[in-house]
């Protein structure tokens, strides 16, 4: 989820210690809240090393042990060890585990086993930017404003709202990947593998994918676009992997071809002849939207290869 939601979550949760929280309470919660997107520091070392490793340590269960006696062990001091440490290490578990959670339900995929597994795990459920997940927790700050010796029972409220929302969010997914299996039985043509992946307005938008069967005498992706509730798909388009192209094969078989494989949850290819050049491009179906509706043209989180045409030579990757 975007660091709005996260914020949003961690000051909402300092609220169910009450009106007379100990020192730090808020801060560590909301810090906590946040501190796994610590890895976004990856970014600077290059755009491949975000994409692969972002949620990785420290979006684990063992970042989950780690990042709050870090944190607590900071506020403890800097509080003057005013506040037990014990205390401040709980509310900080309770802020890491708050950011797990909200991350596992959207698509970017959370590796929480690493490092002894690189799976990511990822519901599909929500999107990285989501109103609601604003909407309540700023509800539960201004009723325990307005209320503070009401401040836990709002909290408590807050989760059975938000859990509410998670459950009916996964009940949408769910139909919208029965939407998109349906209309591609309607159309005669059998489905091996289906997605559902939410963009900016979900539950009431979804982008589907349906990738057809290798045993279909011409396999392709079809992508739909899915709105309302219930859903309902329309068909946009239908993509060649391309993967049978010598030149994809050739960026495919390169250390970063794999990486990106490994990253992608539905990689589809586009080869570009320029010249005496071959550019060979890697995408994510995931991510072939922006957030705003009237910018849907843009593909992020792609990867190019330039081969020179005539020698085969690879000349640079660029991420």
């Amino acid at each position: 989820m975007d660091n709005v939601s996260h914020t949003l979550a961690g000051w909402a949760l300092s609220r169910a210690a009450g009106p007379r929280r100990p020192p730090g309470t808020t801060l560590a919660l909301v810090l906590a809240s946040n501190l796994p997107d610590i890895d976004i520091v990856l970014g600077v070392r290059s755009d491949a090393a975000y994409l692969l490793f972002h949620r990785g340590l420290t979006h684990s269960l063992v970042g989950l042990v780690i990042l709050p006696l870090v944190l607590a062990a900071g506020l403890w001091w800097a509080y003057g060890r005013r506040t037990r440490f014990g205390w401040l290490a709980l509310v900080s578990s309770c802020g890491v585990a708050l950011h797990l959670l909200y991350d596992v339900l959207t698509s970017w995929g959370t590796m929480l086993l690493y490092p002894f597994s690189a799976q990511r795990y990822a519901l599909d459920w929500l999107f990285i930017v989501d109103f609601v997940t604003w909407a309540l927790p700023i509800a539960v700050l201004l009723a325990s404003r307005r209320r503070p010796e009401r401040a836990r029972t709002a909290v408590v409220a807050w989760m059975l709202a938000l859990l509410l929302y998670g459950a009916s969010s996964a009940l949408v997914h769910r139909s919208v990947i029965a939407a998109v299996v349906g209309a591609e039985q309607a159309a005669g043509r059998a489905t091996a593998e289906a997605f559902a992946f939410p963009r900016f307005g979900a539950p009431w938008r979804w982008v589907g994918v349906a990738v057809e069967s290798r045993q279909a005498t011409d396999p392709r992706i079809a992508m739909y676009k899915v709105r309302g509730l219930p859903p309902e798909a329309g068909l946009t388009g239908r993509i060649d992997r391309s993967f049978d192209d010598p030149w994809v094969r050739a960026a495919l078989a390169t250390r970063s071809g794999q990486a990106y494989l490994w990253w992608a949850r539905v990689p589809v290819a586009a080869v570009v002849r320029a010249e005496s050049e071959v550019t060979v491009t890697l995408n994510d179906l995931r991510y072939t939207r922006t957030i705003l509706p009237a910018a849907e043209t843009s593909t992020p989180f792609a990867i190019r290869f330039r081969f020179d045409e005539r020698t085969g030579r690879l000349i640079d990757v660029s991420w």
